[in-house]
């Protein structure tokens, strides 16, 4: 299964550069230079497509997924897939919802138009108003008025607010995380269509950085990402929201547009209807407009009233002018898309304004410079209204007796008196379809661009009459000509102003935005940079400089400029300089941050100082930084966004503590540390019996276990935790409405993103950020995202819970669970009431109430109830998730998993092309694909590899379903050789695991631990140090210092038993357990399972690392687990008399390892062993079951134990030899090995093949099927030096055993026929046999003619491969008499296998494969007599089927096609065993084990060709040929032979403990021979 945690994907790291015009010193932290092209002119326009950062949908890249723009980017190390295995669930993963990529940088100040339906809702945005358009991009012109919109909902589908266009009470609980006002502002477009601009539509973790002021930036390609399986964003893509990702649709030039009311007087050519807030533009900048208001020395310009009136008025038409014109191109785009407006250069695109000035009081005239000094940075409002405070009401000076323009002071502009940073958002208040005043004015009988034109012509002239020195007619005029898209003007007149005042910080700005609209980014960056650099707190800019950053692919550049605001407005008392240190990767200032002496000096220190001036603002520094409290939300923004981009760039320490601190800042900064929060929520949360045992020792361990609360509570959490109505204290003087609630929304997504790295961090063992003075268990991360949950109910944070909710143990005896209360969830078979499992599914449930389409929701919760057995159920909820989204590749490849468990193979197989449709790069969907074809014989489009130049695997098949023969490729094609690519990318990835854990320091901890635990005594003259230095930084790291710990705790046990028991002295420090290192982390598994290269073609290699990386992955998982003791296990005493041999096993029911071993357990000598059955899965009443249960000395039914209660028991049981009867099949419980239990280990019966783990010391087999050849050069596993000498030998390709072989005398497979068949069966004599078998061939096939010789094979059908059933198929042609009995095993192959004859071979050889339906075990093992010849599977033979065709005395043909399978071995093995031990027997075996496929055809041929019947006295056919003969010789050795003798085995099986044990207590090492 492939649960999914809600977690959007962290977009790697690119290239940092710098322009290359821009001074070096600009970007000390700069490695390279980003060099583009540009105008060279002041009015140069960007001539070619590359010149814009951010390109046209249409010309813009494809992604390699066609759902890279959904919410699912498939990346192992972003989002680990959980899947049930063979060996069970073998990693937790989660889901890939991406965050929505801004493209370009943000705008800044900019007008939206109320919503159409939402009036309240539009009256509390405190902004401006925005106008967009349909029409295209054209990449030669300037950036304009753009009507395309990547972000787009379809009209009647479900958001939170507005799915049916009436406005709800929940519509800002919004899923998303977005940033403060001047970021992002939630605007709307079309209605209901999109629900925020930052649309991440779950809240945002790790992931991009978003800077959109609503701007829609295209997703950045991240051409050097260095994160496998990451697949880019289609540029210019959509977000996806997981409602229904089907309807998230392109906004086309041709789509409509939701009409706006214009303002009142604009002429017939306007549609007066509702209003609708608008998007703003896309790739185009908004100016500001905010002012700095100087006062005029009376010698330069003289306060008369009369010209002091006429510019005030001039000032107030033209702002009037400004906002008609906006209405009219918003209209004028609807009505006649991609028509040029007068005077400019291009087809007017939506386009994001300057935001309106506030109407003059007074004449404004530049400063004298001689003054400019005392007035830069100083802020007054006319008549001593500050900045946006105004509301003008009543009669107004232009005569209107309405409501001009009303700006909200109260929450945005004022904040205790005292003069704030301008920030709102303004409002075009639609009062009763008046915007402007009731009046008639006479520009208003022209055009709206009539009247720019004649606006900007008399602010032209007022300029030039004040000698180009009136700052606020050039500001607003520079305005003008950016509205009527005349940048070059525009910028002339902006450049103007910073001319007069370098330190006019608005006008600079202004400058970037135009530069950048018109393509010259490199020089829009330098003016931001400037801005920043000489005001820090000028948010505006540095907003607009990280957008265009992270738009240009350089987060770095983007988190150092973050880093240098925050370092240039913190407060003294807040951070240390050596913190500042550690938060900038531990590099001096200079070298990653912009230096101080860089910027203005003097601007710098005035803007402090003018900081400074206003500390008695209520609030003023309470974020830690000098802005004022209402400014806390974009500085926690600009932290949240600093945490995404470090997270991206895998910094996770740092991203960790950038999330802390805006958590902090929201829930106030008195709290000092995450962890004062997490006690908090956890105090107030727990029940009066808590808060009484928290009184006692510690909170810490009172609440050791984690908290657990239904949804309905944890939704209150921030009431309990905050005493104002759950308001955060740092954001209490943020304005109300969409400031704080977005505010609220992105601390709500800080901390999703921290309780998700913690989360990470303990699934790896434990946290490395350092954040936690202890490691973060499941009750702080869930206290973090209760907490999330009460700020911003969003169906992604219940996913999450969900998910780790269901990782809390259901009994758990050492450490408690704390239920507040129970969920109201139905009794569920296998879920306990109350239990993390019970709690998970209600936080499901409660999620899809919030969003009944949320696609990984449904997927998650029907991973849960497969995980309980609930798989009907399961397949329900994985089809609703698919029913929301048919492209989901991670729930299609669940509902094939669950369906294929159901046996619908067919259905499986058309979900799986399905997954692998809507993403083909998804590794599970296409191995899940190939297993399940390869399943039923479906070839067609499998290909083939080219192997061992074409000696196995020769035969491949093409899209036509035809032969290719491999030896004429050059390479491999088709599905089977993405399997082996997927393999081979996979396993290289995974050499890199762990490198860079020797750092300095955890080497010389990591020798300590060693020491500590006996390496001085157990590897005496081993240096340590420099045997691990040589392994530091180099490939297989990881892995090598996993393997050093699991041998180290072996050799500690070991010493203990010697010290204990031989020498009779413990040690005086203990044998304390080493620990893995902190930073290596748990390593992900293969996606071709260890049992799944059964039928794979691979190398020798390739599988041993299969098994070796599963078995990492199992050992570090649970050498991470909470419940092992400090100290090693004890070893057990030595046997009195006997040996204590521990069986584990889930296979003790109606399984073939119970039909071959039920005997086994109660055979046992008392004196030599005594066996403990500890059965992992709850019994089948089969009479299996009942006899191993009957007749084992001590039977355990540990089925719903934990690992540490069944560790736990092992040792009291005083295990000395544990075996693993399962290996990697379903139902293992390979952790219990891993904890390391026992002395000696073992695995054999379960899995043919190599575990690949430090946990096994032995397999047992024999010659046959392991050649040793196939083993490791150096096998001693005793010491730690021999793991340095081991490792060596790591990159040989051919060997395939490191674990020490038992080579037994015989066979070493073991079968209990003879033992569990009835009495009477030993007395049936050859004629009997000779009778019966006829007469079942009647029964069975009754039209066969007698002379038919009937060639069989009955193992499932995923063992044939097509050079096999090439091989059938030519036998069949050159034995005409011969038919081919194969069973429906699966019903769905016969029909593949037949159509497959007829295209290989010809219709008449296809009519004689018949087909029957798989029979009962006892039938099945006494109907295989009737075959003549059973031809076996030479890729992965017939291993418990070939004891029964055995039992049965009918003659076996098997192939050991490599040497290195085990599984294609094993059928000759257990034939030599059934042979019996002459001359006889040994030619037998001569003429059925083949050498190759040549080889085998022949054998079959002759043999079948010499087989012919003739009657005995009308009773039988009585056969004649070598097939006869042979089938004579089985029938009379079954008795005697060692296949069938289980008493045998079991004494073999006891000289091996006895052996294995005896070197184990000397020290000895090396294989076995019995």
């Amino acid at each position: 299964m492939l649960p999914l945690v809600q977690m959007h994907p962290m977009v790697p790291p690119s290239a940092h550069l710098a322009p290359s015009h821009v001074k070096p010193d600009l970007y000390p932290f700069q490695q390279h230079h980003h060099h583009t092209s540009r105008s060279s002119t002041l009015h140069g326009l960007a001539s070619s497509h590359q010149d814009r950062p951010f390109s046209t949908r249409a010309s813009q890249l494809q992604s390699a997924h066609p759902r890279s723009s959904a919410f699912h980017h498939h990346d192992n190390h972003e989002h680990h897939l959980r899947r049930k295995t063979p060996n069970g669930t073998i990693d937790a993963g989660y889901d890939g919802t991406p965050a929505q990529l801004a493209s370009g940088p943000p705008p800044l100040k900019h007008m939206i138009l109320p919503a159409a339906g939402n009036a309240q809702l539009a009256r509390e945005y405190n902004t401006a108003s925005s106008y967009r358009s349909p029409s295209t991009i054209n990449p030669a012109e300037p950036r304009g008025f753009d009507g395309s919109d990547m972000n787009l909902l379809p009209y009647a589908r479900g958001w939170q607010y507005g799915i049916d266009g009436v406005s709800r009470n929940t519509a800002m609980a919004m899923d998303c995380a977005p940033n403060t006002p001047s970021t992002v502002y939630y605007p709307y477009n079309n209605g209901v269509r999109v629900p925020t601009a930052l649309q991440p539509t779950y809240h945002q973790s790790p992931g991009p950085p978003v800077f959109n002021n609503g701007g829609l930036l295209p997703p950045p390609a991240w051409p050097d990402a260095n994160l496998p399986g990451y697949h880019h964003a289609t540029l210019g893509g959509p977000s996806y929201y997981a409602l229904n990702r089907n309807s998230m649709l392109l906004n086309r030039p041709s789509d409509p547009i939701m009409p706006s009311t214009p303002p009142l007087g604009l002429g017939a050519g306007y549609d007066t209807i509702q209003g609708i807030l608008q998007i703003p533009a896309q790739r185009l900048e908004s100016l500001s407009l905010e002012q700095n208001h100087y006062n005029a020395p009376s010698a330069q310009l003289p306060e008369t009233a009369s010209p002091v009136r006429f510019r005030e008025r001039a000032l107030a038409n033209a702002h009037r002018t400004y906002v008609e014109l906006l209405a009219y191109l918003h209209q004028s785009k609807k009505s006649q898309p991609g028509r040029s407006s007068a005077g400019s250069r291009s087809s007017s695109k939506m386009m994001i304004f300057p935001k309106l000035p506030k109407p003059p009081h007074g004449s404004v005239a530049a400063p004298d410079r001689r003054h400019s000094k005392n007035l830069r940075d100083h802020t007054h409002s006319v008549d001593g209204i500050h900045p946006g405070a105004t509301s003008y009401t009543g009669v107004n000076r232009y005569g209107s007796s309405d409501t001009f323009l009303q700006m909200r002071s109260s929450s945005h502009q004022m904040s205790a008196g005292g003069p704030v940073a301008n920030t709102s958002y303004y409002h075009l208040l639609n009062n009763e379809g008046s915007r402007y005043g009731k009046v008639a004015h006479p520009l208003l009988t022209k055009s709206p661009l009539s009247n720019a034109k004649t606006a900007v012509e008399m602010l032209n002239h007022l300029c030039e009459q004040s000698g180009w020195r009136w700052i606020d007619g050039m500001l607003l005029g520079g305005c003008l000509y950016y509205g009527l898209e005349r940048y070059e003007q525009a910028l002339e007149w902006f450049t103007r102003i910073v001319t007069l005042d370098d330190s006019h910080i608005e006008a600079l700005s202004n400058v970037a935005a135009t530069l950048y609209c018109l393509h010259r980014n490199e020089e829009a960056e330098k003016h931001w940079l400037q801005a920043v650099q000489r005001k820090p707190s000028y948010l505006e800019a540095v907003e607009h400089l990280v957008g265009l950053l992270c738009s240009t692919q350089r987060s770095k550049e983007a988190v150092d400029i973050i880093t240098y605001v925050q370092r240039s407005l913190r407060l003294h008392d807040q951070r240390t300089a050596g913190e500042w240190d550690k938060e900038s990767g531990g590099e001096r200032m200079g070298q990653s941050h912009i230096p101080l002496e860089m910027a203005d000096m003097g601007n710098f220190m005035e803007a402090v100082s003018h900081d400074a001036e206003i500390p008695s603002q209520a609030g003023f520094g309470s974020s830690g930084y000098r802005i004022p409290a209402s400014e806390n939300g974009r500085i926690i923004a600009l932290i949240h966004a600093k945490g995404n981009m470090l997270y991206a760039l895998k910094d996770i320490e740092r991203a960790s503590e950038a999330f802390e601190e805006a958590v902090l800042i929201s829930a106030g900064r008195r709290l000092g540390c995450i962890q004062s929060l997490i006690r908090r929520i956890q105090s107030v949360l727990s029940t009066p019996e808590m808060q009484r045992r928290a009184s006692r020792p510690s909170l810490q361990e009172s609440l050791s276990g984690p908290l657990l609360l239904p949804p309905e509570k944890a939704r209150h959490t921030a009431q309990l935790v905050f005493a104002t109505r759950g308001e955060l204290p740092g954001l209490r003087q943020v304005p109300d409405g969409v400031p704080r609630r977005s505010a609220v929304s992105t601390t709500s997504n800080s901390l999703l993103s921290l309780a998700k790295i913690f989360q990470d961090g303990m699934s790896n063992g434990g946290s490395s950020t350092g954040l936690m003075r202890r490691p973060s268990g499941v009750g702080d991360i869930l206290a973090l995202y209760y907490l999330s949950l009460s700020l911003s109910e969003s169906p992604s944070t219940a996913n999450n819970v969900g998910i780790l909710l269901a990782s809390v143990p259901q009994s758990t005896p050492t450490q408690p669970v704390l239920m507040a209360e129970s969920s109201s969830n139905p009794p569920i078979p296998g879920i306990v009431p109350g239990s993390g499992l019970d709690l998970a599914l209600a936080y499901y449930k409660y999620g899809l109430q919030l969003d009944s389409k949320h696609v990984h929701l449904h997927t998650n919760l029907g991973s849960l109830l497969k995980d309980i057995g609930q798989l009907d159920l399961a397949i329900s909820m994985y089809e609703q998730a698919v029913a929301c989204d048919g492209t989901f590749d991670i729930a299609l490849t669940n509902l094939a998993n669950a369906v294929k468990d159901r046996g619908r193979i067919s259905e499986a197989i058309m979900y799986y092309k399905r997954a692998v449709v809507a993403n083909p790069h998804f590794a599970e969907a296409v191995c899940g694909l190939s297993t399940a074809l390869n399943s039923v014989c479906d070839w067609r489009e499998r290909g083939g590899v080219v192997l061992h130049s074409g000696k196995y695997d020769r035969w491949h098949v093409n899209d036509k379903g035809m032969l290719q023969d491999g030896r004429a490729q050059a390479t491999g094609f088709g599905l089977v050789s993405r399997v082996v690519d997927i393999v081979s990318r996979q396993l290289a990835d995974s050499s890199q695991w762990g490198t860079g854990v020797l750092h300095s320091g955890a080497l010389e901890v990591l020798v300590h631990q060693f020491r500590a635990a006996g390496a001085n005594r157990t590897d005496q003259g081993l240096n340590l140090e420099v045997e691990l230095r040589r392994w530091a930084g180099r490939s297989w790291e990881g892995s090598r210092v996993l393997r050093l710990v699991e041998r180290s705790i072996k050799a500690a046990m070991r010493q203990w038993y010697q010290d204990n028991y031989v020498h009779g002295q413990s040690a005086r420090g203990g044998y304390p357990r080493p620990r893995l290192p902190v930073t290596l982390t748990v390593p992900s598994a293969p996606t071709v399972l260890p049992f799944h290269t059964f039928t794979c073609p691979l190398t020798a290699k390739d599988i041993r690392m299969i098994s070796q990386r599963n078995a990492l992955r199992i050992s570090c998982s649970t050498l991470r687990s909470p419940w092992l003791p400090d100290s090693v296990y004890p070893p057990p005493p030595p046997p009195k008399p006997h040996l204590n041999i521990g069986y584990v096993s889930s296979d003790f029911n109606n399984h073939p390892l119970a039909h071959l071993m039920q005997s086994v357990f109660g055979l046992h000598n008392p004196s030599r062993a005594k066996a403990f059955c500890y059965a992992t899965t709850a019994s089948d009443k089969s009479i299996h079951r009942h006899q191993i249960e009957r007749e084992a000395p001590v039977f355990r039914d540990v089925s719903s134990w934990s690992a540490e209660r069944l560790v736990d028991q092992i040792i009291q049981d005083k295990i000395h030899i544990l075996v693993n009867l399962n290996g990697y099949t379903r139902g293992a419980r390979n952790e219990i090995f891993a904890a390391r239990p026992a002395p000696i280990q073992m695995s054999f019966m379960g899995f043919a093949g190599t575990l690949g783990a430090e946990w096994c010391d032995y397999i047992l087999a024999d010659e046959t099927a392991i050649p040793p050849s196939t083993l490791r050069p150096s096998r001693k596993n005793v010491s730690l030096e021999d793991v340095f000498r081991d490792e060596e030998a790591v990159e040989d390709e051919d060997w395939m055993y490191a674990e020490n072989i038992i080579f037994c005398r015989d066979t070493f497979f073991c079968c209990d026929h003879a033992q569990s068949s009835e009495p009477a069966e030993r007395m049936v004599t050859w004629h009997e046999e000779q009778s019966r078998r006829w007469k079942m061939r009647k029964e069975l096939f009754p039209h066969l003619p007698d002379d038919t010789i009937i060639l069989g094979n009955f193992n499932q059908l995923y063992k044939i491969d097509p050079s096999t059933f090439r091989t059938w198929l030519r036998i069949l042609s050159n034995v005409p008499k011969a038919v081919l009995w194969l069973l429906r095993f699966p019903e769905l192959g016969e029909s593949n296998l037949k159509r497959t004859a007829k295209l290989w071979a010809s219709e008449e050889v296809a009519s004689r494969i018949i087909f029957t339906d798989v029979a009962p075990k006892q039938q099945h093992i006494s109907r295989a007599r009737v075959c003549d010849l059973f031809l076996d599977t030479p890729e992965c033979n017939a291993h418990t089927t070939a004891a029964d065709v055995l039992w049965s005395s009918t003659p076996l043909l098997t192939l050991p096609r490599y040497p290195y399978k085990m599984c294609s071995r094993m059928a000759a093995s257990i034939l030599k065993g059934a042979l019996p031990k002459n001359a006889r027997g040994q030619d037998m075996a001569r003429e059925l084990i083949a050498t190759d496929e040549d080889d085998y055809e022949a054998m079959a041929t002759k043999l079948a060709s010499s087989l012919n019947y003739r009657f005995t006295n009308g009773q039988y056919g009585e056969g004649r040929g070598r097939l006869a003969e042979m089938r004579k010789v089985l029938f009379d050795a079954k008795w005697t032979c060692a296949l069938f003798d289980t008493r045998r085995w079991v004494r073999d099986l006891e000289d091996a403990y006895e052996e294995a044990w005896r070197k184990w207590v000397a020290g000895d090492s090396g294989d076995i021979y019995l």
